[in-house]
This record gives structure tokens, sequence and C-alpha cells, in this order.
């Protein structure tokens, strides 16, 4: 575990596990209340007798004394991106959001690209190590946790929260098709390449994917070149209309559309709210 950022109510660090399908599965335990944002990798999360397929965009909601299980069927390693919450920002969460009982009602939520792009953003930030950005990184972290709470209640008894009743052959299969679309995200992709890579119609793969993450795989698609694009316009001077082809948008106006459609901002104002500012070397 590496510390981010330590704020009056929220640590901020990076897990990085290097753990495959040969490493046997341990019981563990929350010790704090925290959301995890997969960055990159995949693993599937076993808590309150359901297990939850995670890949690059999930979120995993850990509750304090709640035990889990995590192992890594489909691939090696992981990095996520966690929040460590106070037991006043709770408080303070369940009264805003009139959470009756359990905050997290879910313990992971699907890919959504508003809330990745968030995360991608927090991420940026405090990889800069510039102290000055201080107040950003806590409005990020901030915004991150509304954002996640916001999304919890919405999808509190709708269809389109991830579904339990996958098996471990169905989860097995639509991971390994997360994993091809986020390694050639940038490349024109056709459902049909997808389902081919593993072994299953378009037909099936469509309503298999869509069962265990609770979107479509062109919607993922989708959702990791808005997320990298969010990522390269922090980090990078780059103009906007390549960062769109080098995502994987062939076309800059679709491109405008779809990121202001799902992560709330135009590229470039995005990239004027968050860019790191390299501090230049005298």
């Amino acid at each position: 575990m590496e510390l981010l950022a330590g704020l009056p109510d929220i640590t901020v660090s990076r897990h990085v596990c290097h753990a495959g399908p040969r490493d046997r599965p341990f019981p563990e335990q929350h010790r704090q209340a925290s959301l995890s944002f997969v960055l990159t990798g995949s693993f599937c999360y076993r808590c309150r007798d359901r297990t939850h397929a995670l890949v690059a965009g999930s979120v995993l909601l850990g509750e304090v004394d709640e035990a889990f299980v995590c192992s890594h069927e489909h691939g090696v390693g992981d990095v996520c991106l966690s929040l460590a919450l106070s037991e006043s920002l709770l408080a303070a969460a369940a009264s805003a959001h009139a959470a009756p009982g359990r905050l997290f009602a879910a313990p992971a939520l699907a890919p959504r690209p508003r809330i990745s792009a968030l995360a991608r953003a927090l991420a940026a930030a405090t990889d800069s190590r510039d102290p000055t950005r201080a107040p950003e990184v806590e409005a990020l972290a901030l915004a991150l946790t509304a954002a996640v709470l916001e999304e919890l209640a919405l999808q509190t008894g709708s269809p389109r929260a991830p579904r339990a009743s996958a098996s471990a052959s169905d989860r097995e299969r639509a991971v390994a098709g997360a994993r091809y679309i986020a390694a050639r995200a940038a490349e024109p992709l056709l459902l049909g390449d997808v389902a081919e890579h593993v072994g299953l119609s378009p037909f099936h793969f469509l309503r298999l994917f869509r069962a265990v993450f609770g979107v479509t795989p062109h919607q993922y698609l989708v959702q990791t070149r808005v997320e990298r694009a969010a990522a390269r316009l922090c980090e990078s001077e780059v103009p906007v209309t390549e960062v769109a082809f080098e995502v994987g948008f062939g076309d800059l106006s679709n491109f405008v559309r779809t990121f202001h459609r799902l992560v709330g901002l135009s590229p470039g104002r995005w990239r004027r709210q968050h860019q790191i500012r390299k501090i230049r070397q005298v």
C-alpha cells in the first residue's frame, strides 16, 4: 500500500496486487469504511455471500469489520485507488443521502464514466506530489465519494446493478471480454471480435456481459475511452483532437459530445479544472 494523501476525513492510497490464478485466496476484513476504484487489472470480490467480478472502472465498497475474500482467477494483478473514510464523514453522508440501515447497500458497483473520470483525476492529482494541490485533492475525493453514494442510491433495487446470479463460468468469460476490450480500446472493435475471443456468439456474449457488469460491451468500450481521455487531458498538453484519436474516437465532434454526456463537462473545461501544471526546474 502506498499512502498518497492524508486529509481530515479521507485517506487516499494506492494498492498494487500481484496475485494471480495460482495464488490461494484468504479471508480478510475491512478495518474501516472504504471505497476502492479499480484502475487496472481485474479480480473477484466475494462479500455478503455473493461474488462480484471487478474490472477497470468498477468500485469496491467496504464496510467496517466486514469480511471478504479477493481472488484472481482471470488474470494476474490489479491496481486500485482507495479512499478510507472517517466515521464523521460517513455519518454526514448517511444523513445527506437518507440512507436507512447500511450506507453501502451493495458491496460493488459496475463501471460508471463520471465516477471513473473523477477517480482518474484524483489519481493524477495525488501522483503530482504538488502540495499546492491539496485543496483540489480534497475536493476531488469528496466529489468522488458523493458520486459513488449517489450512484449507489440510484442503483438500489435497479436491474442495472451487477447481478449476483452469474455463474463462475459467466464471470470468467465476461472478465475475459472486459480485459480484451481494455487492451484494445483504441482500436476499431466489433462485438463479434470480442465474442469470438471468449468463445460465444455476439448475442449470448452481449447478454452475459450485461448480466455481470450492468453495462453492454459497447458502453464499457466507450466508458474506457472516455476515462483514458480524461486522464490524458489531466496529465498532458496534447491537443484535444489528438487525445480523441489516441483513445479510439474516429471523430472529434462525437468525442466532444460523448465526453460531455458521460462526464458532465466538455473536454476543454475538464482539462482547465483538473490539469496538472508541471513545476519548472530552475
